[in-house]
């Protein structure tokens, strides 16, 4: 999977110019921020001291229904996945959630639809954690619990060697770097979310 990072292509994150373009991505998804304040569901890498301008997470569900990609949810706020699970619901969206960010494992309860990818769970993203890793993830028997969620610097040949023993996914981001690209987008199993999708899709493809 393809994700296109927030502000792909110089677009600026969470931007209506993003969304403009997302036709030319050739992405699986793309990627929001997600704040909230009183009942509303809001666009915002920071929180905003007005939310007057910023778009709503129901805007965003909306255009990804409609070019059928996934969403990413990058949660910036604890406690508001069963919100946005309902918001998504509500639209017919809840088939292509992703979520990242502040998702937890103890949200499993919560979480019964899209793909759940983790920035942290308590334990080390290191070589020697990947089999404690991966019994970790599937001890809560939840499908939608899809892997880890990291940066690419975290990555070696030898830790995704051994995610591949284990069958642990990894969700890796911002690869931007070319030379980063070329060595490592065929040896992810899960996703990759970039600045530069089309390049990145060419590399996979290619």
């Amino acid at each position: 999977m393809i994700t296109a990072h927030g502000g792909a292509m110089g677009t600026g994150r969470n931007t209506q110019a993003y969304f403009d373009r997302i036709d030319e991505y050739k992405s699986d998804a793309i990627e929001v921020d997600i704040w909230k304040r009183g009942k509303l569901l809001y666009l915002s890498h920071l929180p905003a001291i007005s939310c007057k301008k910023k778009l709503t997470l129901r805007y965003a569900f909306e255009v990804a229904k409609e070019k059928r990609v996934k969403i990413n949810c990058d949660l910036k706020q604890k406690g508001i996945i069963a919100e946005v699970i309902a918001l998504a619901k509500e639209v017919g969206m809840e088939d292509l959630l992703i979520f990242t960010g502040c998702v937890k494992l103890e949200d499993s309860k919560y979480i019964d639809c899209g793909e759940a990818w983790f920035n942290s769970m308590g334990i080390k993203y290191v070589t020697a954690n990947v089999k404690t890793l991966k019994e970790k993830l599937t001890s809560y028997n939840n499908p939608h619990f899809a892997g880890l969620n990291l940066k690419y610097t975290k990555i070696n040949d030898e830790f995704l060697e051994e995610c591949k023993k284990y069958d642990l996914k990894l969700s890796v981001f911002t690869i931007d770097d070319e030379e980063v690209m070329r060595k490592y987008a065929k040896k992810i199993d899960g996703n990759i979310t970039t600045n530069k999708p089309l390049t990145v899709r060419e590399i996979v493809e290619g």
